[in-house]
């Protein structure tokens, strides 16, 4: 019998506690969806570049170190090579003129083109290592300006050439006479008041004291004094052929063209000075 009411009350009171709760509103807690996926964690993004994927961006921190990459240094331009001077083909012209006639002669003293096929060989003797390479340069600038005339860039030592350049002592020069009859052909050369060189008919002797750019100079002016440049210039004191002491050893741009007028196909030997201006176009 109080087993029989145990029961009943308990049952009573599971009834009474369900209805408070329907009263109250109470609603058990929804299951999670079974399929909802977790929410994404934030990747680092992956871009494509011309030379393939690149690295992760990643954010940036706080302060920025320096970059790793070290910027490529700015192009420096040459500046090609320009004239001192702009010159007219008339500046031009008188420069030659000054050069082909300027020591008083009635007639052109270039080099026969026909004479050896227009060939025409140095030799040296007595010379030092750098006399050689200097004549060779000089060589082959005559030869870039030249349409008739080349000379040998091969420079013979020991040798007779065309042109023979003989290097002699100071006391030696002394004994060169230049007391002929080809009064063109032959011509001293001073340098502060010292005899640099004497040039006769195909024969050059140098100051084998001279050193240097006087040295250099001396050699590169007798040579073409002996290729017919018998006269001088006052007007471009850095020409080759400026009247003055000087030590310039470069041709200049002047000097060059008016090599390229000395030797191109419309002067020959001998012409007067009438007859290279109707052929040059000097009036």
């Amino acid at each position: 019998m109080k087993t029989g009411w145990a029961f009943l009350l308990t049952g009573i009171f599971i009834i009474a506690i369900g209805v408070a709760w329907i009263i109250t509103g109470g609603t058990a807690p929804e299951p999670a969806p079974a399929n909802s996926p977790a929410p994404a964690a934030t990747l680092p993004q992956i871009t494509e570049t011309p030379f393939g994927i690149s690295a992760p961006e990643m954010t940036p921190a706080a302060t920025t170190s320096p970059s790793l990459m070290t910027p490529a240094s700015p192009t420096t331009e040459i500046p090609a090579a320009q004239a001192t001077a702009q010159l007219s083909s008339d500046d031009i012209k008188m420069h030659f003129m000054d050069l082909a006639y300027g020591a008083g002669n009635a007639y052109l003293e270039r080099w026969n083109a026909t004479e050896n096929n227009g060939r025409i060989i140095i030799s040296v003797t007595a010379n030092n290592d750098a006399d050689i390479p200097l004549l060779e340069t000089a060589a082959r600038e005559f030869n870039s300006m030249s349409q008739t005339n080349q000379l040998s860039e091969q420079i013979k030592e020991e040798e007779n050439g065309n042109i023979a350049i003989k290097f002699i002592s100071e006391k030696g020069m002394d004994g060169i006479a230049l007391n002929t009859s080809e009064d063109l052909t032959n011509r001293e050369f001073r340098l502060d008041g010292v005899t640099a060189a004497k040039t006769t008919h195909g024969t050059i002797y140098i100051n084998t004291n001279l050193n240097g750019d006087v040295r250099n100079h001396t050699i590169v002016r007798s040579l073409f004094y002996e290729l017919g440049f018998v006269g001088d210039t006052q007007k471009y004191p850095d020409s080759v052929f400026y009247g003055e002491d000087n030590t310039n050893v470069n041709l200049t741009y002047a000097d060059l063209k008016a090599i390229g007028i000395m030797y191109g196909t419309g002067l020959t030997h001998g012409m007067s000075v009438s007859d290279v201006k109707r052929v040059v176009y000097i009036r």
